[in-house]
């Protein structure tokens, strides 16, 4: 379960570990309500114009899905869709092993399935 950017970090740099496909050209983090998960996954297609890019899901991770802590989603899903933006941002500007992989990409997504992206990169 991520309870807080550490264990936010932590996942995403587990997730990123994997062989990725030469042809991931741009990431997602999904997020589910009820209950609260989120997922990262890789496209080979990116359309600035249109952001159904994000459901060619062509790499998932073995360990696709993880729980988020209800205090991180706080009292709405924008409010969740925030914090996870948030930490995402952090992430991609640390010095985290796999940030590379996520700066090399034409994009680095953040959204609710079947919402509005925010844009991380």
């Amino acid at each position: 379960m991520i309870q807080n950017e550490k264990d936010f970090i932590d996942w995403i740099d587990r997730q990123l570990n994997e062989d990725l496909p030469t042809q991931i050209v741009a990431f997602n983090i999904n997020i589910y309500e009820s209950p609260f998960n989120i997922e990262i996954v890789g496209s080979s297609e990116f359309d600035p114009e249109d952001e159904d890019w994000t459901c060619s899901e062509d790499w998932v991770p073995e360990s696709q899905v993880i729980s988020v802590s209800n205090s991180i989603f706080g009292s709405s899903w924008e409010k969740a869709q925030d914090n996870i933006l948030a930490m995402a941002k952090h992430y991609i500007q640390s010095s985290s092993k796999n940030t590379h992989t996520l700066k090399a990409a034409k994009a680095f997504a953040v959204g609710f399935v079947d919402g509005n992206l925010s844009y991380v990169q």
